[in-house]
């Protein structure tokens, strides 16, 4: 039986390995052509061994379980879109250990937005960036003129340098014809899915 540091230790090295592939993916230039399958394989099956941790231990909440724990379950919630009831029920916990006084701020607003628009809602802090002809832009942000008062809210930074800080200021532009190929195709995944 494995110790607790010995699971938290698979769960970093899963999120590791999550994205070394998507880098290789990306240096191939095959990342981007629909949800890669063997993207889809690596999130589903961190999904389930992140699922087998949060029953045995529950969420690793920074202070208990350290950041570098906590971070690497965010990331693999958050890859693992084919999963929307992890996703729902780790915006439940992220939002209690919000409260409690959590440094996970960041967390639940990405993962508050990005559920939003998986749901076809509109995004409250401004925090997912996709690319377009003309540039990177926050697809189905609410009441933008006051974003920054919801992001301080939760002490974040403002609208633009959280935009600066995820790189969405330069490259990975979409030809308009791509984009709406990729819409489409999104789309009928979310519902696949179980999204909507």
């Amino acid at each position: 039986m494995n110790t607790l540091e010995q699971d938290i230790q698979r769960i970093i090295d899963a999120a590791a390995y999550d994205m070394q592939v998507r880098a290789e993916l990306e240096a191939s230039g095959t990342l981007y052509d629909g949800y890669h399958p063997t993207m889809r394989e690596i999130h589903e099956k961190n999904a389930q061994l992140l699922e087998a941790f949060l029953e045995h231990y529950g969420w690793p909440i920074p202070s208990k379980f350290g950041a570098k724990a906590h971070e690497a379950a965010w990331l693999i919630t958050i890859h693992a879109i084919s999963k929307p009831f992890l996703l729902r029920r780790t915006l439940q916990i992220l939002e209690q250990a919000l409260q409690t006084g959590e440094p996970v701020a960041q967390e639940y607003a990405k993962l508050f937005d990005r559920i939003a628009l998986y749901e076809g809602r509109q995004q409250n802090y401004g925090t997912q960036f996709f690319p377009s002809p003309t540039g990177w832009y926050a697809r189905d942000l609410v009441d933008p003129e006051h974003v920054d008062e919801r992001r301080a809210a939760l002490g974040l930074s403002t609208f633009l340098e959280g935009k600066k800080e995820c790189g969405a200021e330069e490259g990975g532009f979409m030809e308009a014809e791509a984009l709406e190929k990729y819409d489409t195709g999104f789309l009928k995944f979310l519902k696949e899915v179980g999204w909507r």
